[in-house]
Parts: C-alpha cells; sequence; structure tokens
C-alpha cells in the first residue's frame, strides 16, 4: 500500500474565522499544494456571506468569475476542488423549498465543473430551532442525516459522479456521542464525516482513537486538523511550527487528512509542508527535519538561519507547550554563572544573547528577500525585537549593580520598567513565559540588593 492509498484525501481547507485570502493567495496556494502532493483545496472561508449568512444566494458575478479561474487551476494541479457550503445558520430542514436552494446551488458549481462538495453544519447550536423541524425530526442527527441523503440522492442522477463530504455539528470528540453515533450510522460509509479528534484542537490523534471513531460511527473518520490555524482565542499565535504528534498509521485507518490553514498564507506554507512530508510518510516523518527543509523553501536559503532563530520563540501552540528552548538554556547558563561562576563573562555574554536577538529582528523585518512572509509576520517579529531592547536594558541594569554603580542602576532600571510596559502592551505570543521569568527573577534580585 502506498502512502498515497493511506490517505486518499490529502487536503488543505481555507475554513478559517477571519479575512479571506485574496484571489491571487488562492491561485498560488493551489500551486503550492500541487507541487507538494496534496490532492484537494476546499474552498470554505467563514467570512464569505454567501457560503454561511446568505447561502441562499448565488456569488457575484465576479467572484464567480474567480471561482472558474479556481476551479481551472485545481484541475490543472490535479486537486479536486471542494466546494463548501454551511446553511445551518438560517437554514429549515423541514422546508423543502430550502433544501431545493441549497440542491440548485450545488448544481449550479457542478456545471462550472466541480465535481467534490462539502456540507458544513459546524458551530451551530446542537438542538432543533425551527418547529416545523422539531415536528419532523427526532434529533439534529435525523435533520441532518435527511438533508445530505436527499442531497446525495439527487446528486448520483447528474452526468458524471460526485463526492459529498459532511462536517457534523459535533464534529469533536470520541465519535461516541448520540448525535454523531446516529448521523455516522444514517449516512452511508460513501458520505465522508470530517472529524478533528477529541478535542477542537487535539494535542494527539492516534490510531487507537482512529478505531473507535469507526466502530461508533460506521464511518473512517476524515480528519479536519485544525492546525496550523490561529483563528479567534489562537489569533495572537503565529503557528509556525511543524506538525506533531500524528500517529503514523492513522492513513490506513482514515478517508484522509485536511489541514485548516492560517489567514496569513504565506506563513501556513511552512507548517504545510511539514503536514506533506508526514503524509508522504508517516513512519519516516521527522518533524525537526522537515521544518529545516520548509523554513529554507519558504523563507529562502539566504535567511533560514535568522528565520529559524526568530521562529524557535514563537513555536508554542496546542501540539507544542516548550517555548524559546534556546533562550531557555542561555538563562540557565547566566544563572551558573552569575550564582557559582564567573558573573562578568555571564553578564557579557547575555548581552550578546540580546544584541543577537535585535540583529535578528532587524534582518528580518529589512533584509528578507520573501517581503510577503516578512510582512505577515511582522506583528511577532516586532515583539520579538521589543523582548531583546528589555533584554539589552536588563543587562546594562545588571553591569551596573555589579560594578556598584547604584545612580546608573537606578536609571537602567526605570528604563526597563519602561521598555517592558511598551513590549506588554503588545498582544503577539512570543517568548512564552521565558522573558517574563526571567526579568521577575531579575526584580526580585533587585528587591534584594536594595
Amino acid at each position: 500500500m502506498t502512502s498515497h492509498e493511506r490517505f486518499p484525501i490529502r487536503g488543505v481547507i481555507e475554513g478559517f474565522y477571519g479575512k479571506p485570502w485574496t484571489h491571487e493567495e488562492r491561485l498560488d496556494m493551489i500551486d503550492f499544494l500541487g507541487k507538494h502532493h496534496f490532492n484537494a483545496y476546499f474552498y470554505a472561508p467563514k467570512d464569505d456571506p454567501f457560503l454561511r449568512e446568505r447561502w441562499q444566494e448565488h456569488h457575484p458575478s465576479a467572484a464567480l468569475a474567480q471561482t472558474d479561474r479556481l476551479i481551472r487551476a485545481a484541475h490543472k494541479a490535479k486537486l479536486s476542488f471542494y466546494y463548501c457550503l454551511s446553511p445551518g445558520l438560517n437554514m429549515e430542514y423541514a422546508n423543502l423549498a430550502h433544501l431545493d436552494i441549497l440542491l440548485n446551488k450545488y448544481r449550479f458549481m457542478y456545471d462550472r465543473g466541480v465535481r467534490h462538495f462539502a456540507l458544513q453544519f459546524d458551530d451551530i447550536p446542537l438542538a432543533l430551532l425551527h418547529a416545523a423541524d422539531i415536528r419532523k425530526f427526532d434529533t439534529l442527527a435525523d435533520a441532518h442525516a435527511a438533508t445530505a441523503l436527499r442531497l446525495y440522492d439527487q446528486m448520483a442522477s447528474w452526468p458524471e459522479p460526485v463526492r459529498l463530504v459532511l462536517c457534523p455539528t459535533q464534529y469533536a470528540g470520541m465519535g461516541n456521542e448520540p448525535y454523531m453515533m446516529r448521523l455516522g450510522r444514517l449516512l452511508p460509509e460513501e458520505i465522508d464525516l470530517f472529524w478533528t479528534g477529541r478535542f477542537v484542537c487535539s494535542p494527539f490523534l492516534t490510531e487507537g482513537d482512529a478505531v473507535r471513531f469507526r466502530e461508533y460511527t460506521g464511518h473512517r473518520p476524515l480528519y479536519w486538523d485544525n492546525y496550523p490555524v490561529n483563528d479567534l482565542a489562537m489569533a495572537n499565535e503565529l503557528h509556525i511550527g511543524p506538525l506533531r504528534n500524528r500517529d503514523a498509521g492513522l492513513g490506513m485507518l482514515s478517508a484522509g487528512y485536511v489541514a485548516n490553514a492560517m489567514e496569513q498564507v504565506e506563513s501556513s506554507k511552512i507548517p504545510l509542508i511539514t503536514i506533506a512530508d508526514y503524509l508522504r510518510d508517516p513512519e519516516g516523518y521527522d518533524p525537526l527535519q522537515s521544518w529545516k527543509r520548509a523554513v529554507e523553501e519558504v523563507a529562502g536559503a539566504d535567511d533560514a538561519e535568522a528565520f529559524l532563530r526568530f521562529a524557535d520563540n514563537v513555536q508554542s501552540s496546542f501540539l507544542n507547550e516548550t517555548e524559546s528552548p534556546v533562550l531557555m538554556e542561555h538563562f540557565m547558563q547566566f544563572r551558573f554563572h552569575f550564582l557559582y561562576g564567573n558573573r562578568e563573562q555571564g553578564t557579557r555574554e547575555l548581552g550578546l544573547l540580546f544584541s543577537a536577538m535585535e540583529e535578528t529582528a532587524i534582518h528580518l523585518l529589512t533584509r528578507m528577500r520573501n517581503r510577503k512572509l516578512s510582512a505577515e509576520i511582522r506583528p511577532w517579529v516586532e515583539k520579538y525585537r521589543h523582548w531583546a531592547k528589555v533584554g539589552q536594558t536588563a543587562t546594562v541594569l545588571i553591569e551596573a549593580g555589579l560594578s556598584g554603580r547604584m545612580p546608573q542602576a537606578a536609571f537602567h532600571l526605570l528604563r526597563l520598567k519602561r521598555w517592558l510596559k511598551r513590549t506588554e502592551k503588545l498582544p503577539q505570543k512570543v517568548c512564552g513565559q521565558v522573558m517574563p521569568i526571567f526579568i521577575e527573577a531579575l526584580m526580585q534580585e533587585v528587591k534584594k540588593a536594595t
């Protein structure tokens, strides 16, 4: 069995909340996905009103012309183009007119060349809300299954075969939830079910959970992995680290794997390359080696080293709790020097560390060749530069204190507090708690000295 047979669907979904990608960004991403052996692109931006709030209306003519180009580009790149509608915010499942509108909108896209569709009921109340629906259906799962089955039966009469994917309302858990079990048992296995794993953002995806999901629902899971997406509560995180903690055997137990990308389209390419490596060779996948290759490809060989120095401080996500490991090691070395070794040497090395941080930030902001990537990561690099300034000020404060120059130490303490206040106003997550812990420890030493 080849790696591609193990993951029949290897896709990326534009499924985040936030500013959708531009037409040019989508064309570029489709080309990128084809080159990295993905085989599906899911068009599902949450903030496209004609996919959600205004699902009953056709897209404006200019948007349709762009969609036609996307469909052609996807076919050229050997990608399946999935058109995804999310009618659940205001759909009446018992209303035949609503069902006909939904079917006609899919058929309209079929006539434009689409053969892959998704029906998405995510992020809506887990209950029937309309009186007619409550009278007709026993549960929300029954309503969703009836809608999908009607669509699928009608689609079967179209000239060419089509594929339908459904995103359940309860898309995370074990798979043994009443809604999910009922939905799975009512739908044929040919209609794939999206699933994010035990959690909306799952730290681990395991073979055992995949086996149980099929036992409970009768379907192999189609993984919707919410990585590297960074919307909503994760908006201040920059998910550019590698894919981690996905079992090697998932491909043989799943209908496929679809990664939800970030609003930052260029930055998304770095983790997406690591995902492509995992899908291609799950057993041989090495996250760190894959990540380094990805950074070199996207950031460029000349800027990769600087980018990796910065990126080491923005890796934290639900996949990885370790933040700023290199910075933490430097702080441990400084602590050893301060307590047991050469304090002057330790302070000097600390100053060089923070100077290098600032130089790295300036390089990425002003000299990086991939200007789009530079622009996307700018808020996080600015926070990184601010931490460098905090560190530099802390270093001169330590030097003044060690040499007994108390007036100068008092001056630098005020500067440190000002830089710290500026830095803490920036919401981006950079350096985790490593820098705050270092500064807090320094402040404790200052209190002892005074």
